[in-house]
């Protein structure tokens, strides 16, 4: 049986982020030579906070699709939504 383990949360820095990108193989797989490791994070980090909000603590009568459409993070730049 294995442990449970804690959800996974966004950093909240960019140094924190840089310290849980060294555990991770696939983000050093992204870097070419030429891209500098904290441009790149920084570029990463702009894109997670760019996620959705999770749906917690959502009322009963709520009706789901307008709570999912309350907590979308709309991109500055997204025309649909202008």
């Amino acid at each position: 049986m294995t442990e449970p383990t804690e959800p996974r949360t966004d950093p909240e820095s960019l140094s924190e982020f840089l310290e849980e990108a060294q555990d991770e193989d696939s983000f050093v797989e992204e870097l070419s030579e030429e891209t500098p490791r904290e441009d790149a994070a920084e570029q990463r980090l702009e894109l997670l906070r760019l996620r959705d909000s999770p749906l917690t603590e959502r009322g009963v009568e709520i009706d789901p699709a307008d709570a999912a459409e309350q907590a979308r993070v709309v991109d500055p730049g997204d025309e649909e939504y202008r």
